[in-house]
């Protein structure tokens, strides 16, 4: 079986070796299946810290739940994103956590339907998305991406106890999929579950797109 190549985006203030380590036992449960490329945002939050940032909803800042007119960065990652792809690719699905799934969400109809500097892209549009904790841009620089429909496969995750993106944020972003994604609600808070129950949820989304 020749393994599923997977793109990982880290959260807000994260980098892709942060992202790696908090994805340990998550990796495990799907090595059978997939190979993961880890990748920094390249705006950065913090030198200090190491800390990277899809975009911003204000400077140098950035709240999920705030509504904003500002994106700093958010081109500066697709064009990113685009070249690393074009560069590394192609992958066959992507996994998104908390801001890296809400820029995802983005990135899968930007692709899709070839908008904003993807309009040239010849790349196959990725197979299939897992998304922990995603949510609906308040930016309102973001809101015609939303216009747009998504068809590509996807695993919705969200926890009942998440304080840093409610469940109900996730819930929102249901209406921007052509055909109702998976949805996979767990107990617990802001994080990627790998109990017994959730691995076997992750197996039954990517096991359909491994070659045999």
């Amino acid at each position: 079986m020749t393994r599923l190549k997977v793109l990982c985006l880290h959260g807000y203030r994260q980098n892709s070796d942060v992202f790696r380590e908090k994805t340990g036992g998550f990796r495990k449960l799907l090595k059978k299946f997939c190979e993961f490329d880890f990748i920094s945002a390249p705006n950065v939050t913090d030198h200090a810290s190491n800390g990277h940032a899809w975009w911003f909803s204000k400077p140098m800042d950035f709240s999920a739940q705030e509504n904003s007119d500002y994106d700093s960065g958010f081109r500066e990652s697709l064009a990113f994103v685009k070249k690393y792809i074009e560069e590394e690719g192609p992958f066959d699905g992507a996994i998104g956590f908390s801001q890296g799934a809400a820029f995802l969400l983005m990135l899968q109809i930007i692709m899709e339907h070839k908008l904003y500097d993807f309009s040239d892209n010849s790349q196959d549009p990725i197979k299939f998305t897992i998304l922990v904790a995603p949510f609906i841009s308040r930016c309102s620089l973001h809101q015609f991406i939303y216009a747009h429909k998504t068809s590509i496969p996807s695993l919705i995750i969200c926890g009942e106890t998440d304080l840093v993106i409610p469940k109900k944020m996730s819930e929102e972003t249901l209406h921007v999929f052509s055909s109702e994604p998976k949805l996979f609600i767990h107990d617990g808070g802001h994080y990627i579950p790998t109990f017994a129950a959730a691995k076997q949820i992750y197996t039954d989304v990517v096991s359909q797109f491994a070659e045999k």
